[in-house]
């Protein structure tokens, strides 16, 4: 049977064992307003940008009749009870609260975290809050006790209820928080009632078999409303105000030239590429966020290039501050004939450095395997025990599909199966060269390998 804490395990498997480097971006994107619960205030939280989790962005407080009160210099993402925000009668405190704590940008989201007048003065991790193994169980913070089973059917989420499941637990299951006079209720993973007291931020809680159900329903739900609109730009980047593209004005800023992508022959030069991060105001003002660098540009120089231009503004969502735009941007030397002796010499390191990865025992701190029984013992390692439960109790290996982006991603990443490893080499033998096919027999045997079934993968493994 598959269980809710088994579904959610392998969809956010990656936390367990380190993020995957890709970004989840919207293509939809939202503005929410969420009322006190007196209704004399009101937020307007509003994103800078479409990447999940990230806090760029502005929160803006308003009295009733919409004049400004104060602002932070933050977004908050909201999702019906995955991320909650909450304002006080006073309009001074916001309580941000996420039912899963989250990693990004190398920073740590905590659980709940609490803002008086705009600065953060308090938060919450998760295990300040409930007593959860991470390593054993599914950890998260709102109540889901009542579930017995989650199935996934035509693309939608079936829950089926444990049987002494009473309508309170399920509406729980629903909506896990509450907030009252100042005190905000989470109902949690451990049948624990948390209170938190807005003014002073102390925290108490009781046992769920101590509450009268009967008081949460009479408490007056907070209102909120959310607007949304569509990125004009989804990637890419505007034009510099006089119309050159900042590929070009790039180049000729380091004295360079934009690699030519399409032209026949290109390969023969050496690219430097970057990609980088920027913010736009609605000035045409721009700020360098973040930059990769693969080729050694002068990120200096890039940065000051950004910082001392101005950006044609119509691509930035109508009543949105700054909008952070991403992408690619490839340059070579503007001498042809330089440009392919670099290539040339890139050439010779490239296979050198090859040639050593085949053959490495370990990649960027990565042990790579040698062989297919290696990587299911390699796997008992990196893998928790809930999450090798979990693939070992999965129904049958059609359902193996979901970790295709995830933990198959991590092995392709860092195995080495894309740029060269011994383990690639090891599939190549056995004529598999797609580093998706290797990654998927490698799950697949795993599943036998942990069920206790040998031989097809030790015929696999005497090819």
């Amino acid at each position: 049977m598959t269980t809710p804490s088994k579904i959610l395990t392998f969809l956010l498997w990656f936390t367990t064992i380190g993020q995957v480097t890709a970004q989840t971006t919207y293509s939809m994107c939202y503005i929410h307003t969420v009322k006190s619960q007196n209704d004399k205030y009101f937020l307007r939280t509003i994103p800078f940008d479409n990447i999940e989790q990230t806090s760029t962005g502005n929160t803006i407080i308003y009295n009733s009749d919409s004049t400004k009160f104060y602002e932070v210099e933050k977004y908050f993402e909201l999702s019906d009870n995955r991320k909650e925000v909450f304002l006080s009668n006073d309009g001074k405190i916001i309580a941000y609260v996420v039912d899963r704590e989250f990693k990004w940008d190398g920073v740590q989201n905590k659980s709940i975290e609490i803002f008086n007048n705009g600065i953060s003065v308090k938060q919450f991790q998760l295990n300040d809050l409930i007593d959860c193994n991470s390593d054993n169980e599914d950890c998260y913070l709102f109540y889901k006790e009542a579930i017995d089973t989650v199935v996934w059917e035509y693309g939608n989420t079936k829950i089926t209820f444990k049987e002494n499941a009473t309508d309170f637990e399920k509406q729980l299951t629903e909506k896990a928080t509450f907030l009252n006079n100042d005190t905000l209720y989470i109902f949690s993973k451990t049948s624990k009632l948390i209170t938190i007291d807005l003014k002073t931020a102390n925290l108490s809680s009781t046992s769920l078999s101590e509450v009268n159900p009967d008081k949460f329903k009479q408490i007056k739900p907070v209102q909120s409303y959310m607007e949304q609109f569509k990125p004009s730009s989804f990637y890419g980047f505007p034009n510099l105000s006089s119309s050159l593209t900042i590929e070009n004005g790039l180049s000729e800023s380091l004295d360079m030239a934009v690699f030519p992508e399409d032209e026949k022959g290109s390969d023969k030069f050496k690219r430097y590429s970057i990609n980088i991060q920027i913010i736009i105001d609605t000035n045409g003002n721009a700020i360098l966020d973040k930059i990769e660098n693969y080729g050694g540009l002068p990120e200096e120089k890039i940065k000051n290039f950004i910082q001392t231009q101005k950006f044609e503004t119509n691509s930035i969502p109508k009543d949105v501050e700054k909008w952070r735009f991403s992408g690619w941007i490839t340059l070579m030397n503007k001498n042809k004939k330089v440009a392919k002796q670099e290539r040339q010499k890139e050439i010779i390191e490239e296979r050198e450095a090859y040639n050593k990865r085949i053959v490495a025992d370990s990649i960027d701190g990565f042990y790579i395997p040698k062989n297919l029984e290696e990587c299911f013992l390699e796997l008992n390692k990196i893998l928790k025990p809930k999450d090798i439960e979990t693939i070992k109790n999965l129904k049958s290996k059609d359902d193996l599909s979901l970790y295709h982006f995830g933990l198959g991603m991590w092995l392709r990443n860092n195995w080495g199966l894309w740029g060269g490893s011994r383990l690639q080499q090891y599939f190549f033998k056995k004529g598999i060269d797609h580093p998706d096919n290797i990654s998927g027999i490698i799950l697949s045997y795993y599943y036998d390998w942990l069920n206790g079934q040998n031989d097809e993968w030790k015929i696999f493994e005497a090819k």
